[in-house]
Parts: C-alpha cells; sequence; structure tokens
C-alpha cells in the first residue's frame, strides 16, 4: 500500500483541501503521481498544529488532470475508509484549534490490519485481536467490551513478523483503554528490557512499513501548489 504524504501549511489549508461531500470524508492531495481509481493508500497528513505525523487509509476516488491556463490542479481525492472516522474527526478537530495539548510521540504509528494474541501476565487465557495500529513504542488492540482492562495490566502481545515463522513475544502495559460502544480496545506501552528487544520492535515496525508503503509519493510542488484545490 502506498504511502502519499500530505503536507498542509495550516489546519486552515488542510481544511481547504478536505473533501466533505465524501461519504466518509477524504482530502485532495495535489500530485501528477497515476494512481488507479479503487486503489488503497495510506495518507500521512501533516500540518504545524499535528504534535505527530498522522496516518490515514483511504482509496482513490478520483483523478483529474492540471489545467496551467486556469491554474486547475493535478491531483487525486482520496475518500477515507469507513474504519477511519475517528483519525478523521481528530484531524479535522485539530485544524480548527478544537484541540490543542497533543503528547508528542517519539515514533509515529503504522495503521496495520493484523491479528494479533495476547494474555494477562501470569495468566493462560490467550486472546485474539485485531492489532489498529503499532510503533516501536506501543499499539493499540481492538477488544472486546469485556476485554477491557485497566491500565497498569501488564500483558503479553504475540505478534508473527512478516516472513517469520515464530511470533515476537513482547511484554506491554496497558497505558490506557477506549470504551466507545462497539470500538474498544486498548493502548499498550511496550516494555523492552535490553536493547535487543528495542531492535526486534523496531525491525518489525520496519518491515511492516516496507509492506505498507510499497511506493511513498509527495505533494507536487509545481508552481501552481499555491492555488487552493
Amino acid at each position: 500500500m502506498r504511502i502519499l504524504r500530505a503536507r498542509y501549511v495550516n489546519g486552515e489549508d488542510f481544511l481547504r483541501h478536505y473533501q466533505p461531500a465524501m461519504k466518509d470524508g477524504g482530502i485532495f492531495f495535489p500530485t501528477r503521481e497515476q494512481i488507479a481509481v479503487g486503489e488503497q493508500v495510506l495518507a500521512e497528513v501533516r500540518f504545524p498544529e499535528l504534535a505527530n505525523k498522522h496516518l490515514i487509509r483511504g482509496t482513490i476516488a478520483w483523478r483529474r488532470t492540471g489545467q496551467h491556463r486556469t491554474k486547475l490542479r493535478a491531483g487525486l481525492g482520496i475518500e477515507f475508509m469507513p474504519t477511519e472516522m475517528r483519525r478523521r474527526d481528530f484531524l479535522i478537530a485539530v485544524a480548527k484549534g478544537e484541540i490543542v495539548n497533543m503528547v508528542t510521540r517519539r515514533h509515529r504509528r503504522l495503521p496495520v490490519n493484523m491479528v494479533a494474541d495476547w494474555r494477562v501476565e501470569r495468566d493462560r487465557d490467550v486472546h485474539q485481536s485485531q492489532l489498529e495500529d503499532i510503533g516501536p513504542g506501543g499499539a493499540f488492540l481492538k477488544t472486546t467490551a469485556t476485554e477491557l482492562l485497566p491500565p497498569g495490566t501488564e500483558i503479553i502481545l504475540h505478534v508473527r513478523p512478516p516472513g517469520s515463522l515464530n511470533p515476537l513475544e513482547i511484554s506491554c502495559r496497558v497505558a490506557w483503554a477506549r470504551h466507545s460502544s462497539g470500538d474498544e480496545g486498548i493502548g499498550v506501552e511496550f516494555k523492552t528490557r535490553d536493547a535487543g528487544g528495542t531492535r526486534r520492535l523496531k525491525e518489525l515496525v520496519r518491515r511492516l512499513e516496507m509492506i505498507e508503503a510499497e511506493n511513498t509519493v509527495d505533494q507536487s510542488r509545481d508552481d501552481d501548489a499555491a492555488e487552493s484545490a
């Protein structure tokens, strides 16, 4: 899946490129890159008000060629996936200035779609959940309402790296829980006890990024880039 680097001057610039007419929202991505309509992509959104780069999944809804005479910019319409509503709403709120206090992460989180096993430390019951995102410092696990755990709970997470026969065992601490009905989950912080564990985590994320990002596309920086969509 390609990563499209969407850079905006500020939150107002992001809102100018936002596409509210799309069913689940989306953005206009200025580029002359030829990407097929229907292809799934990752948009890496960044503007100064965001504390971290923000990755959001989408699909190419339409493509248009530029017209220099009318200063119509070439680009793509990226429609966000229905599963990305929480990320979409967060971006809009930050762009509007409704959210200003954010925690800056040392590493970006990569949205993923993979299954992972986990269990509470010193407990034999194994649970299976969907990994929603992952980075060298932590991850988010979608769970059922009955599987929600209080912050501070120690768990063991088993993630199978791409191309590996054996799962990677990671010690974690529950940092927070999401209680939204039908969208429950836990955010976990990885606990690496040595440099080797840190390297393995970084290698896991690197492999996932290689799979997700077959190509990375930057916004066009043509002379007409200053014109709004």
